[in-house]
Protein backbone atom coordinates (compact mmCIF):
# COMPACT_ATOMS: atom_id res chain seq x y z
CA UNK A 1 0.00 0.00 0.00
CA UNK A 2 1.29 3.37 -1.05
CA UNK A 3 0.96 6.98 0.22
CA UNK A 4 -1.59 8.87 -1.20
CA UNK A 5 0.26 12.14 -0.96
CA UNK A 6 -2.49 14.45 -2.12
CA UNK A 7 -5.03 12.75 0.11
CA UNK A 8 -3.08 13.21 2.80
CA UNK A 9 -2.08 16.92 2.05
CA UNK A 10 -5.90 17.48 1.35
CA UNK A 11 -6.30 15.85 5.10
CA UNK A 12 -4.15 17.89 6.71
CA UNK A 13 -5.62 21.01 5.01
CA UNK A 14 -8.46 20.64 5.88
CA UNK A 15 -7.89 19.85 9.34
CA UNK A 16 -5.86 22.61 10.13
CA UNK A 17 -8.70 25.18 8.39
CA UNK A 18 -11.27 23.38 10.64
CA UNK A 19 -9.28 24.29 13.70
CA UNK A 20 -8.40 28.01 12.37
CA UNK A 21 -12.20 28.23 11.49
CA UNK A 22 -13.91 26.50 15.02
CA UNK A 23 -12.11 27.54 17.67
CA UNK A 24 -13.14 31.29 17.36
CA UNK A 25 -16.42 29.85 16.66
CA UNK A 26 -16.77 27.85 19.39
CA UNK A 27 -16.00 30.67 21.95
CA UNK A 28 -18.85 32.64 19.97
CA UNK A 29 -21.40 30.00 20.02
CA UNK A 30 -20.40 29.58 24.21
CA UNK A 31 -20.97 33.52 24.19
CA UNK A 32 -24.48 33.09 22.30
CA UNK A 33 -25.66 30.30 23.81
CA UNK A 34 -24.51 31.64 27.49
CA UNK A 35 -26.24 35.29 26.73
CA UNK A 36 -29.89 33.50 24.91
CA UNK A 37 -31.13 30.11 26.11
CA UNK A 38 -28.72 28.99 28.94
CA UNK A 39 -29.50 30.80 31.61
CA UNK A 40 -33.34 29.80 31.23
CA UNK A 41 -31.90 26.02 32.04
CA UNK A 42 -32.85 24.90 35.08
CA UNK A 43 -30.73 21.37 35.65
CA UNK A 44 -27.48 21.17 35.05
CA UNK A 45 -28.18 18.26 32.84
CA UNK A 46 -30.71 20.43 30.59
CA UNK A 47 -27.45 22.57 30.26
CA UNK A 48 -25.12 20.41 29.16
CA UNK A 49 -27.46 18.57 26.64
CA UNK A 50 -28.86 21.50 24.95
CA UNK A 51 -25.59 23.26 24.90
CA UNK A 52 -23.96 19.88 22.95
CA UNK A 53 -27.29 19.90 20.96
CA UNK A 54 -26.39 23.72 19.50
CA UNK A 55 -22.58 23.24 19.42
CA UNK A 56 -23.30 19.82 17.33
CA UNK A 57 -25.87 21.13 14.99
CA UNK A 58 -23.84 24.43 14.19
CA UNK A 59 -20.39 22.79 13.87
CA UNK A 60 -21.76 19.95 11.56
CA UNK A 61 -23.60 22.19 9.06
CA UNK A 62 -20.29 24.51 9.11
CA UNK A 63 -18.19 21.47 8.22
CA UNK A 64 -20.53 20.43 5.80
CA UNK A 65 -19.78 24.30 3.85
CA UNK A 66 -16.04 24.16 4.84
CA UNK A 67 -15.53 20.36 3.04
CA UNK A 68 -17.51 21.38 0.15
CA UNK A 69 -15.46 23.90 -0.73
CA UNK A 70 -12.45 22.50 0.73
CA UNK A 71 -13.06 19.48 -1.89
CA UNK A 72 -14.13 21.87 -4.66
CA UNK A 73 -11.18 24.02 -4.41
CA UNK A 74 -8.77 20.63 -4.36
CA UNK A 75 -11.03 18.79 -7.55
CA UNK A 76 -10.13 22.15 -9.56
CA UNK A 77 -6.72 21.95 -8.80
CA UNK A 78 -6.43 18.53 -9.39
CA UNK A 79 -8.59 19.34 -12.82
CA UNK A 80 -6.19 22.12 -13.84
CA UNK A 81 -3.08 19.60 -13.21
CA UNK A 82 -4.40 16.93 -15.73
CA UNK A 83 -4.78 19.54 -18.51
Amino acid sequence: MSLDTDALYESVSDTALALVINFPLNMFLLWVANRTFLPNLNTEAETIFWTSVFLTVNFTMVAIVRKYFVRSYFKQKETNAVH
